[in-house]
């Protein structure tokens, strides 16, 4: 009896001495921009990526997100021409904070992606895709807060797009397109509450 009332009450203590501050276990939201690097399974090296976000922490250790963002690229081949391609995916994700500090936290994401893609082919074989479609994804990331109100925020995540539809309508120039790509960015968020 008197060695579980001593587990107990060691057990109480840690989690009082782990759990955060009061203020730091309410709701809150906070908007932001962000802007990066893109970079798509075949692409020609990387591009700009940039949107807005939302974020709800809804509890200390966990938070949601709602992402959009905007970038293009192309794909070239060789004598064949190019494929241009232009994707807007809108994001929401679970964030789970592995670590979470009065200064810094770190996290794990990850959700469903509804991307807008238009493929565009020119040369050879001209023609021009448009898919909708949900896919998965994952990622990890930092938080830095600057003050009470303003935060820092830089992540990397990995979408599973797999566009079926334009390897069907172009596939003389895009075998293989599956349109998978990796988003490393930095954003600057406000906090509201």
């Amino acid at each position: 009896m008197k060695k579980s009332f001593g587990l107990a009450t060691l057990a109480l203590l840690v989690l009082a001495l782990a759990a955060p501050p009061a203020a730091a276990d309410g709701m809150g939201m906070d908007l932001g921009i962000h802007g990066g690097a893109v970079g798509t399974d075949g692409g020609d090296g990387n591009s700009f990526v940039g949107g807005a976000q939302a974020r709800f922490h809804l509890f200390w250790i966990i938070g949601v997100e709602a992402r959009a963002s905007y970038y293009t690229d192309s794909v070239d081949l060789d004598q064949l021409g190019t494929v241009d391609v232009e994707n807007i995916p809108f994001q929401a994700s679970g964030m789970l904070y592995l670590l979470k500090l009065p200064k810094v936290g770190l996290y794990l994401l990850g959700g469903g992606t509804y991307s807008n893609l238009k493929v565009s082919g020119t040369a050879v074989e001209t023609g021009e895709v448009t898919e909708k479609k949900w896919s998965a994804h994952a990622g990890a990331g930092v938080d830095i807060n600057l003050s009470k109100t303003i935060s820092l925020n830089g992540d990397v995540r990995y979408v599973f797009l797999g566009a079926d539809s334009v390897d069907e309508a172009l596939d003389e120039i895009v075998s293989d397109y599956q349109g998978d790509f990796w988003a490393a960015t930095i954003g600057l968020n406000f906090k509201l509450f």
